[in-house]
């Protein structure tokens, strides 16, 4: 499968084409330069895409499904950056040769959603965004995920509740990349973040008293762990599909399709990796996501044979150089036994300047592997330098 994402004229976002949507695509970019914007129109496209497979599987199950329902098109911010100008495609091509598409005009203000899929061709879609302001997570659950009077929002809400599911089936939550670990004590009103030495050699701490690094990675790497491992496709399966029916439509249903033989995707977006964690911390924390994320090491795969897409936006050079050094390991042998290493077909990494993206992905003149060119990266550093040295008594 392989899917495409165009974008004309969205908010700060002119003129973006990603012709082969990798399972790890990495966007930098200046502050406000969209790469969040790019991120939640994929997820959007990509949750449109799953009801129109949604709906082709019950009407192959004799079951009458009715018509996709997808205003408002998008949440909250993104809804006033449509322009009259505004025209969005995501094109998927499957492995059968057939190519489905999900289309936004805005002349008509529809969404168009092919969802004539054949049988082979049926996917079931999970996506998961995890905001920015996942730091306010546990003063959020220590006041009983209630602010009174408070909005912060669909990308916030649906962060809080995967972390919720999360820590529903996890109890222990292994922070390596640090040397900690968390522990989930739940008690009616509420649930505890514990947070200690991975051997227990020092007292706990309750997470919204930790530092804001382990705020914001301790629930992040948790929603990685729940989706790669915990998550279950045969419920979201249903609350998507067999709870909607009636009991009439019960009698009448006839799949063709079992669920164990749907390709199964789980595609997380986050904002930022990076924050609040020191370059070395950034470091071993992106081990951590892309041993998880693409089941490295002794991470086995779930039976189910799920496979998952990361995205993420950031503004860190070290994440992107450490990058590199994933990339390296891939070509090694036993690099790869020491590195939760990532195939060159794997990722495409973009930056995001003045509305269009450009690929960062290159070739090294002497080995001949696939890089990063992070050679621009260092542009602000050499600045920094060039303004000290410009100074004079």
């Amino acid at each position: 499968m392989k899917e495409s994402i165009h974008i004309q004229n969205f908010g700060p976002l002119r003129d973006v084409r990603i012709d082969d949507i990798k399972p790890l695509t990495v966007l930098i970019g200046d502050s406000a330069s969209g790469k969040s914007t790019i991120m939640k129109v994929i997820a959007f496209m990509r949750y449109m895409y799953k009801k129109g497979n949604v709906r082709a599987y019950l009407k192959k199950a004799n079951i009458d499904a009715p018509p996709i329902r997808s205003q408002p098109f998008f949440k909250d911010e993104l809804e006033p950056m449509v322009s009259l100008d505004t025209e969005i495609a995501y094109t998927v091509h499957m492995d059968s040769g057939l190519i489905y598409t999900v289309e936004y005009n805005p002349n008509e203000n529809r969404l168009t959603v092919d969802y004539n899929s054949v049988n082979e061709d049926l996917v079931f879609f999970k996506e998961s965004y995890v905001s920015e302001t996942r730091s306010i997570i546990p003063l959020w659950s220590l006041r009983g995920a209630r602010f009174p009077g408070t909005n912060l929002g669909y990308y916030f809400n649906e962060t809080f509740r995967d972390f919720s599911e999360a820590t529903d089936r996890i109890k222990e939550q292994a922070l390596d990349y640090i040397g900690m670990k968390m522990e989930v004590k739940t008690e009616p009103t509420r649930k505890h973040f514990l947070i200690s030495s991975k051997d227990g050699s020092n007292k706990y701490f309750e997470l919204e008293n930790t530092s804001s690094g382990i705020q914001t990675s301790a629930p992040l790497i948790t929603i990685m762990r729940y989706f790669a491992h915990e998550f279950s496709f045969t419920n979201a399966f249903r609350r998507s599909v067999l709870d909607q029916l009636s009991d009439e439509d019960i009698s009448q249903f006839r799949p063709e399709v079992n669920l164990k033989d749907l390709k199964k995707y789980v595609h997380l977006y986050i904002e930022e990796p990076e924050l609040s964690l020191d370059p070395k911390t950034q470091c071993l924390f992106i081990n951590d996501l892309i041993r998880e994320a693409f089941y490295r090491g002794d991470n086995k795969r779930p039976d189910d044979g799920r496979q998952l897409g990361l995205m993420f936006a950031t503004h860190s050079p070290y994440i992107l150089n450490h990058l590199n050094v994933l990339l390296k390991a891939s070509y090694y042998e036993k690099a790869r036994e020491s590195y939760p290493y990532i195939n060159p077909d794997e990722i495409a990494v973009y930056r995001l300047h003045n509305g269009v993206v450009h690929s960062l992905m290159a070739t090294d003149n002497l080995s001949g592997h696939t890089v990063i060119d992070t050679i621009d990266l260092s542009d602000t550093m050499e600045d920094i330098f060039n303004a000290y040295d410009s100074i004079n008594k």
